[in-house]
């Protein structure tokens, strides 16, 4: 479900995309490997990291990612179902360039799209 209300928020925001889901901690720290050890690969232009992922959690993943080479250079977004600030506070820390609290409600779930773009871009969203 997570996935189709991302790909809505792209598609609303018309933002031009390649998603790739990792579905567990396990494969993302195994793509991520791969990627610190093959220079020709391309890094994402943003990573979305739920907290909350089979086999390792996504704070587990952020400190992997950021330990890597070009892990400086991979801008994160924390999207979790948490509202603790400790979870929020805690993946800020560890290099995380934003956080969102996925909401019950379709509508809020946009916010999101902005949150891409100020980080992916550089820029909020106009209007």
């Amino acid at each position: 479900m997570d996935v189709h209300l991302i790909r809505w928020v792209l598609d609303a925001h018309k933002l031009s995309y390649v998603l790739q889901v990792i579905d567990n901690g396990d494969h993302a720290c195994e793509v991520f490997d791969q990627l610190a050890q093959q220079e020709h690969l391309r890094s994402p232009t943003i990573l979305l990291l739920d907290l909350n992922l089979p086999q390792r959690d996504g704070t587990e993943i952020l400190r992997h990612i950021k330990a890597i080479p070009q892990g400086a250079a991979i801008r994160v977004v924390i999207v979790t179902s948490s509202a603790d600030p400790r979870d929020r506070a805690e993946t800020l820390a560890l290099g995380a360039d934003g956080s969102f609290v996925k909401p019950f409600h379709l509508t809020p779930f946009m916010q999101l799209g902005d949150l891409i773009k100020d980080v992916a871009f550089g820029h909020a969203a106009e209007g």
